[in-house]
């Protein structure tokens, strides 16, 4: 009955739309248009007009559809069709402007980007399935600019490396709204789904000065799934042999003619107990992970207006250290870590075609997050409330086509409140509690100039008043220069600032009997960082019309003032002070190349050298900054089979060795960790309806040995989880299924 009445329905509901294209011949005469493309906006319906200019579209069921005509060398047209029983007709103009060409081609996992000022590394939504990418942390193992690694051996944090230095010097932004600041930064590289993602912009140096002060050593930007450019549902489900569960949803809908609305949901659980190496703690801990993200997109194109709006709610469980299924001592207290965050966040991004001149808006930023953490290391306890707000107002316009500039206001305003306590019987503190607040009213103007896409500078200069930290002047700088369309120079300079928050920020040691001094963490001040750098990058030449990419960078990043986290002067306490000298140099060499169709290889090799400036009784030492990796090789192979319905990845690592803080004092030998190799692998069969991916994780099963110093005594002084420079687990076998319902 259902299909019966379907079926009858449908002519009732159809429509025909029919008219002609002409163009203007002579003196205002106009004449048929053959051959020119006719079709509905949005979607892949349409004909093409015959030798008269007629065109006739059938059994069309939308209702009030733009109808657009196109033709090569002419101006595009549209109309929106609210009455289908009207006469349609379109009259296209020549001009200098084609048509709209849609161009389908093969995009690489990882590329690098040739048109923008800044060195750019993009991580395309291809590559970010060349692996399971079930987070933002694992999204990275193809990329030589980023390195993660874990905080400590008992609360699975995650944290991140750029330039050879911690995650927190670059800025994080989610579609350039800055983002995982504060509380929020240390366990956020876990939050968010590869599959929730597009694509991952990662630029090195000096960035932009619109977004604020704080990125030093470059920027990380996610572009999520939009609502009015994604599929109606996507269902992505995930499970491996750690009985890790996982299950992504993303929707995308037109709700009204101008209004469409996309959910993003995410769950995750992992609660079995490994303890491979036996040492009685978990190898991981026992996770729940629920968040959902509802996003809206308003479009007016006529009268020039989009906004993009949204909330985004995380609620997070994290269970580790000893357990009674793997720990059984009569009678002995077990050490464990008891972990919750949870989060909101609500923003809204609005664009305004303002004026007469192409390009000319206004935009409006605003965003709001509250975090509120509670954490639990044996018997040491921090917990705290974030709540921060952003507000950007920033307008776009032009003196002429070669001369732009972006201007604008900004407010940004953090406010913490926290506590800490340490009980262990060695280094008692007693609860100790931190309000911290900073109002920062702001403003910016950033001039680009560009001549003959040759040549691309951009300066940029803002002011800010902190009002912990008083004036703060950011100045920045981005050059790009084409020898040629294969050969492109780029140089970069720049300073950013940064307000620390040690002990989230360092939340690894809490997982160590170090007594943390707390005495000092008041009086610092805000760190202070010039970054400057270089990149070539070439195309060349191969066979078969190829050509192969290769990129050569260096980058250095001075401190003027750096939030020391001093664990060499004792190896029972962990100090804080400000101090500068301190420095980064990383080097880098990327060569993409595709011998053949279907076949990308990617390689890359980092080198860091990042140094730090301890001081102690008025006495300055210079070390090597401590677990940070000298080195790091990367060869990715990637093969797809026509269409890509068969692909195939593998992803081979090497990492060089990181110093280990000294155990007694500065004069102490220094210890490296161990040289180890990672591989990755990956099979996927893709279908239009469903793919389905087998892979495999740390393939050679390596480890680091003996992760956790005095595992047998937990509480005692020797105790210390913080020392890890290598994987906790160890080989891993995972199955994955993505389907499109429709």
């Amino acid at each position: 009955m259902f299909l019966a009445l379907t079926v009858g329905v449908i002519p009732i509901m159809a429509q025909n739309l029919k008219g002609y294209v002409y163009s203007i011949e002579g003196k205002d005469v106009k004449a048929p248009m053959p051959y020119a493309n006719v079709y509905i906006e949005g979607t892949t319906i349409g004909v093409m007009t015959n030798e008269d200019g007629y065109f006739e579209i059938n059994d069309v069921k939308q209702k009030n559809v733009y109808l657009k005509a196109s033709y090569t060398g002419y101006a595009s047209d549209s109309i929106l069709i609210t009455d289908p029983d009207s006469s349609i007709e379109f009259v296209l103009t020549e001009g200098i402007r084609l048509a709209e060409t849609v161009v389908t081609g093969r995009r690489r996992g990882t590329s690098m980007s040739l048109l923008t000022a800044q060195k750019t590394e993009l991580i395309s939504e291809t590559g970010l399935m060349k692996m399971a990418c079930c987070n933002l942390s694992e999204s990275f193992e193809n990329s030589a600019t980023i390195t993660v690694g874990f905080t400590d051996a008992v609360s699975g944090a995650k944290q991140v490396q750029l330039l050879g230095l911690s995650g927190i010097y670059s800025q994080m932004m989610d579609e350039n709204v800055p983002t995982m600041r504060g509380l929020a930064s240390t366990y956020g590289w876990s939050y968010t789904p590869g599959s929730w993602l597009e694509s991952i912009q990662i630029s090195k140096g000096a960035s932009s000065v619109v977004n604020g002060y704080e990125s030093i050593t470059g920027q990380i930007n996610l572009e999520h799934k939009k609502p009015n450019n994604t599929e109606p549902l996507f269902v992505n489900i995930y499970v491996d042999d750690a009985k890790r569960v996982e299950a992504n949803v993303t929707s995308g809908v037109q709700v009204a003619e101008k209004l469409w609305m996309g959910i993003l949901a995410h769950g995750s659980m992992e609660q079995e107990v490994h303890d491979d190496n036996g040492d009685t703690f978990l190898d991981m801990p026992k996770t729940k992970l629920v968040n959902v993200y509802n996003r809206w997109f308003y479009l007016d194109a006529e009268k020039g207006i989009q906004s993009r709006f949204g909330v985004k709610f995380l609620v997070e469980e994290r269970r580790g250290g000893q357990d009674s299924a793997c720990h059984d001592a009569e009678g002995a207290k077990l050490y464990e870590t008891k972990i919750m965050n949870r989060n909101i966040t609500v923003y809204n991004k609005t664009g305004i075609a303002v004026g007469d001149k192409d390009g000319q808006s206004l935009g409006i930023i605003t965003n709001y997050t509250l975090h509120d953490q509670e954490s639990v290391f044996g018997l040491k306890s921090f917990s705290g409330v974030q709540h921060s707000f952003y507000a950007n107002i920033l307008f776009n316009s032009s003196f002429s086509p070669s001369h732009k500039y972006a201007t604008g206001v900004s407010f940004m305003y953090d406010h913490y409140e926290t506590d800490f306590l340490d009980s262990l019987m060695y280094n008692k503190t007693p609860l100790t509690k931190f309000s911290k607040s900073e109002a920062v009213p702001g403003a910016f103007l950033e001039y680009t100039y560009s001549y003959n896409e040759k040549l691309i500078f951009i300066l940029g200069l803002r002011g800010d008043y902190n009002s912990k930290y008083g004036w703060l002047v950011t100045p920045r700088a981005n050059l790009k220069y084409n020898f040629s369309d294969d050969i492109v120079l780029r140089g970069s300079a720049g300073r950013g600032f940064r307000s620390p928050n040690i002990i989230s920020e360092n939340i690894g040691f809490l997982g160590s009997s170090r007594m943390i001094d707390v005495s000092t963490i008041d009086g610092l001040g805000i760190e202070d960082a010039i970054n400057y750098g270089l990149n070539l990058a070439v195309n060349i030449p191969i066979w078969n019309d190829e050509k192969a990419t290769l990129s050569m960078d260096y980058f250095r990043t001075n401190f003027r003032n750096l939030s020391v986290v001093d664990v060499e002067r004792d190896r029972h306490c962990v100090y804080y002070y400000d101090n500068d000298g301190s420095y980064a140099d990383a080097w880098q060499v990327d060569l993409s190349v595709t011998p053949f169709r279907g076949f990308d290889v990617f390689t890359a090799f980092r080198y860091n050298k990042s140094m730090i400036t301890y001081k102690d009784n008025g006495h300055t030492y210079e070390m090597e900054k401590p677990l940070v990796s000298r080195y790091r090789g990367l060869v990715n192979l990637s093969y797809a089979t026509k269409f890509r319905k068969w692909v195939f990845d593998v992803t081979g690592q090497i990492n060089g060795p990181s110093r280990i803080p000294g155990m007694n004092g500065y004069n102490s030998q220094k210890r490296y960790s161990d040289v180890f190799p990672v591989f990755f692998g990956q099979i996927t069969k893709n279908t239009k309806w469903w793919d389905v991916y087998l892979g495999v994780e740390n393939l050679l099963d390596y480890r680091q040995k003996n992760p956790i110093i005095s595992y047998t005594n937990p509480f005692g002084e020797e105790f210390d989880s913080s020392l890890i420079w290598g994987p906790l687990m160890g080989r891993k076998f995972y199955i994955g299924l993505r389907l499109r319902l429709f």
